[in-house]
């Protein structure tokens, strides 16, 4: 039996998660079950701190480890389950910005940030492994929202730069197309699972029955600019969860539309590092910017 072997670090990259989930979605060639043993007998460690409660939530930023003895490839033959390995994607990447600590990337609609169920190999995670050593995600993109996406290259940057998210520290603005026509600009401040959400909205163009959107979110709940939009009588163009989907459909076989209409177009904050603001801005894709030529 060799040393301690520390299971890859992970920076938690949601607020108030369970531990016993984060370890499943992210130790993914683990078993629960011995996820679930290496909680109770102390093995998972929060910030240095030994966790026995599955039921601990995790926070934005913190570094969870699980402390084991033996190399990686006993701890995958003694707990490992039967599933896919991840496997390297080739895939061009769209980068916007890019420096020694940090990389930000456009990322396309339809590209899930990490593997997951019905996902497999087919993640930016995937893309990312082909093409780099290290590299550790500090925030998300839903599956079909597309543009801006910042990715940490070492763990003191992925620390520095999960901080400002947590904090609100990062100007995040986004481009929407939604049913209806939103005459001028507005705040909405409805709670979103009992905790306070904040969104700005602002048209900056008019179709037929549409309008383009800026919107500039202030917190980071779950769907946020989906669920607050809608629930103003503005769903956004594609989206079947919260919107219309009639209006979606119509989408889907006049224009081409996979999934929805959101964009991540502009990041702004600090550089954690060089403190000098850094603007990171993302051109809306083609199929996207070829529906607002039609409309």
């Amino acid at each position: 039996m060799n040393d301690d072997f520390y299971f890859k670090e992970i920076i938690a990259d949601r607020d108030n998660e369970r531990l016993d989930r984060f370890l499943r979605r992210n130790y993914d060639s683990i078993r629960l079950s011995a996820l679930q043993s290496f909680i109770r007998s102390g093995k998972v460690l929060v910030n240095d701190k030994r966790i026995k409660d599955g039921a601990f939530r995790v926070q934005i930023g913190q570094r969870i480890i699980i402390k084991l003895q033996g190399n990686a490839d006993e701890i995958i033959q003694r707990y490992g389950r039967t599933a896919p390995q991840h496997i390297p994607l080739e895939m061009e990447l769209d980068v916007i910005y890019e420096d020694g600590d940090l990389l930000a990337l456009n990322k396309p609609s339809g590209l899930s940030v990490q593997p997951g169920t019905n996902i497999s190999n087919r993640s930016l995670y995937n893309v990312l492994l082909g093409k780099m050593k290290e590299f550790f995600f500090v925030h998300r993109l839903d599956k079909y929202t597309s543009g801006v996406i910042v990715i940490a290259k070492n763990y003191e940057m992925a620390k520095k730069l999960s901080e400002l998210f947590s904090s609100h520290e990062i100007e995040k603005r986004y481009l929407t197309l939604v049913k209806g026509l939103v005459k001028s600009g507005m705040d909405i401040k409805a709670s979103l699972d009992g905790k306070y959400a904040f969104t700005h909205i602002e048209p900056i163009n008019f179709f037929t029955g549409y309008t383009l959107l800026e919107v500039q979110i202030f917190t980071g709940r779950k769907h946020q600019i989906r669920r607050h939009l809608s629930s103003i009588g503005f769903p956004v163009i594609g989206d079947d969860l919260y919107g219309d989907r009639d209006e979606n459909e119509i989408f889907r076989k006049k224009y081409g539309l996979e999934g929805y209409f959101l964009h991540c177009s502009e990041l702004s904050f600090v550089h954690p590092l060089k403190h000098t603001k850094l603007t990171i801005k993302a051109a809306l894709d083609k199929e996207r910017a070829n529906i607002l030529g039609k409309l």
